[in-house]
Parts: structure tokens; sequence; C-alpha cells
């Protein structure tokens, strides 16, 4: 999923339903052309995240919901102490189901799963009930198995780790978005700091910070300090910058204003 679907599905589940002109007047205030927001709500309509009863109106599913919680908790499990233990996602689809095997290799990679063989799946982290829902989602459930346990043999390092997860990629996005904060972003939030912002700026700045947060949260897989060199302490604390950024922009956004139902609480 992009970082914008996510963003969007956000937004739907903050108010329960929102008309596709909505979200193309928002959309388009921040660059984005209607044929990729209409795109975009296509493809979460397929993958199950939105319903659509009525024409124009897109409705968050509890596949959505459930998507995003997960995603979310991600990086609280930075500072959680981890018991050794392994949850591994064994596949075996059928190239005659090569889009389903995609779409099933895509969501566990963004769950926070690595890939240790072919086909097979492993996470540090407990997540079957994310799991079981995005295998029934894609009519998968006679293709999968899941098992958790210790780890006998091949023991995974910090080196390792780093192959399993292409944690380099992470690391590039890491300095990428932290450069864009600093010298994007930050003049940006800074010119905005009087009384006659607008309400509509302060969620366009909201709207533009959760977006670079969740490219992390969807591709960071957020492994415990064990299989992590020193370095990404560093990374984490600038992530959770962006986040406290993220969370006082929200509280400057007017609670009677237009925007005010779409941030977090």
């Amino acid at each position: 999923m992009l970082s914008v679907e996510k963003q969007m599905l956000f937004l739907m589940s903050r108010t329960g339903k929102m008309n596709i002109q909505e979200l193309l007047r928002i959309y388009e205030k921040r660059g984005y052309a209607p044929t990729y927001i209409r795109s975009s709500l296509s493809r979460l309509k397929k993958e199950g995240y939105v319903i659509s009863h009525a024409r124009s109106v897109y409705q968050i599913t509890d596949l959505g919901r459930s998507f995003l919680a997960s995603i979310n908790s991600k990086p609280l499990r930075v500072r959680e102490a981890w018991d050794g233990r392994w949850h591994v996602v064994m596949a075996g689809v059928p190239e005659a189901q090569r889009r389903k095997r995609d779409a099933l290799r895509a969501g566990l990679l963004q769950f926070g799963f690595g890939m240790l063989y072919n086909g097979v799946y492993i996470n540090p982290w407990s997540n079957i009930d994310d799991v079981n829902r995005l295998v029934d989602s894609l009519g998968l459930s006679g293709c999968v198995t899941f098992v958790s346990g210790m780890m006998e043999i091949g023991s995974i390092t910090p080196q390792l780790a780093e192959k399993i997860w292409q944690l380099e990629k992470v690391e590039a996005l890491y300095r990428d978005k932290w450069q864009w904060y600093q010298t994007e972003f930050e003049p940006l939030l800074q010119r905005a700091g009087g009384q006659e912002d607008s309400p509509l700026e302060l969620f366009l700045l909201y709207l533009s910070l959760g977006e670079a947060v969740s490219d992390l949260f969807l591709l960071d897989p957020m492994l415990p300090e064990e299989l992590l060199t020193p370095v990404w302490e560093e990374h984490h604390d600038k992530l959770e910058k962006m986040i406290e950024a993220y969370r006082q922009l929200a509280g400057r956004i007017p609670g009677d204003s237009l925007y005010a139902p779409f941030v977090v609480d």
C-alpha cells in the first residue's frame, strides 16, 4: 500500500464515510491529480479496504481498520522487549495465482515480515490476527501455514537481518525523510506560527508530515534492538521527533474547523 492510500484510509476511519469530491478537494491542494486519487481509491476498494455502497461515497471496512491498527502500532514495538520467539509464515501459492501471491508478499512485508527463503517469511513480533485477515481476504487459507517458536539452528544476526529485511533501503528512506523534514518541512512549520494561519494551511502541513511518517511506518519492520546495529537508535529517535511534531500540529488545528474531525485525538 502507498502512504497516500494509508492516509486516505486514516481520514475515512475518522469520519466513517467520505465523498470522493471531499477527498479530491483535499488532495488536489497537495498537488495530487484527480486521476491518481481515483486510482488509489479503486485499488483500496479492490483489495477490500474500503467499500462504496453509494455512488462516489467511500467507507472504510473492518479489514481497512485492522490494517491501519497494525501498521500504526509498529513503532511501539521499537521499545518493547523481545521474547526471542519467531513467527513464521510458509506460503505455497500456485503460479496461476501470482497476483494473490504478490499481494500476500506485499502485505506481509508491510506487517514487518522478512523473506528468509522463497515462500518463507519471518517476524520477531506476533501478528497472527493480521496475517489471518490478510490470508482470508485473498482467499488463500489453503496455501498458508503460520507457526511460532524458537530458532534452534541458524540464528539471525544484525548483519543477516540487514539482508533479510533489506534494511539499506529503509535507512536510505530515513535519511531522505529526515533531510526533507529539516530542510523543507521545518521552515514551513516555523513560518506557520501565527494566529492568522488558516486551518486549511495547518491541515495541509499535517497531511504532508503524516504522509512522510506513513512511508516510514510501512517500510520499517521495527525490529527489536537485538537484531539491529546501533545506528538504528538514531533513526528511531528521529522518527519519534517527527511523530511528536505531527501530534503538536494536530493540536493547533482549531476544534471548530472543518478539518478537526480528521486529526488524531
